[in-house]
């Protein structure tokens, strides 16, 4: 049974793992999707507007501590060597163990995502405080057009259309590899907590933390071999190459694309990893 999967199985541990969710972490993800309340109400009090972009990073931010947060505060007790063996007892196989443990560590940032946004736009419908505007877009993209466009109101700056003609033309390029690398960077960062919390049996988030930073220097270096270096190696040769929009578009699209396909292998072999962490998982 350990690699089967029956969809009846899997139905009664989705309810048993749901309530654990619920309990360990159903107050932590209600405080995720209401923080920019907070910002709402020092609006109220303080009597200033605040513009869109600092609450979508509001959310980006609530977003990325539920990714910290989640495996840890929900499933923290299926590694620990009492309280997992009732876990590990459970008659079910690794497999739907594993499907309804990444259903719901991949569930709850798209939940916090689009209940922080919900909850900023009830707030913006309200006839009094701060939020005047909506966020009429998830996407970054959209969202710092959005802002510039809050900021020609509120300031005597007024971009010229070609301003916003070279934007758009940068995001028509860059956008699909910005929406991708946001979609990845979410599942990967969920994976590696879920890891962290399987491999580590106290200070779980902390130390996956610190695993993490390791990892994105070593990402980092390797990006500077790859793409820095020959970069460098060009524009000493030949400067006046980088004075074209093009040219630099083009290098941040290939920047990007290496980038999102090098962290595409790392999260499949991440979630492989993961499955087999749980499968042999000692107690």
């Amino acid at each position: 049974m350990n690699n089967t999967f029956n969809i009846n199985r899997f139905g009664k541990l989705l309810a048993l793992d749901g309530r654990k969710y619920i309990r360990n972490f159903g107050i932590t993800l209600a405080i995720l999707c209401g923080l920019n309340l907070v910002l709402w109400l020092l609006t109220l009090i303080f009597g200033f507007t605040m513009p869109t972009f600092p609450r979508y990073l509001t959310i980006y931010m609530a977003l990325l501590l539920g990714i910290i947060l989640v495996p840890s505060k929900a499933f923290g007790d299926i590694n620990l060597p009492r309280e997992g063996v009732g876990y590990a007892m459970l008659p079910v196989s690794n497999l739907e163990k594993f499907f309804s443990y990444l259903l719901f560590c991949l569930l709850t940032p798209v939940v916090i995502y689009l209940g922080s946004w919900a909850v900023d736009s009830l707030l913006t419908l309200l006839p009094f405080g701060g939020f005047t505007h909506y966020i009429k877009h998830l996407g970054i993209g959209g969202v710092v057009k959005d802002f510039v466009v809050e900021m020609t109101e509120l300031t005597d700056y007024n971009p010229i259309e070609e301003d916003f003609a070279s934007y758009d033309s940068l995001m028509n390029m860059l956008g699909p590899n910005y929406n991708y690398n946001l979609i990845l960077n979410i599942i990967f960062n969920t994976g590696l907590f879920m890891f962290g919390n399987l491999l580590f049996k106290t200070h779980k988030a902390g130390k996956t933390l610190a695993v993490m930073i390791g990892i994105s220097y070593v990402l980092s270096m390797i990006m500077q071999l790859i793409v820095i270096g020959p970069l460098f190696h060009q524009l000493t040769e030949n400067p006046e190459m980088f004075n074209s929009f093009e040219t630099v578009t083009d290098f941040t699209t290939s920047t990007m694309s290496i980038s999102n396909i090098l962290h595409t292998i790392l999260a499949i072999g991440l979630y492989v990893g993961l499955f087999f962490k749980l499968k042999t998982q000692k107690y």
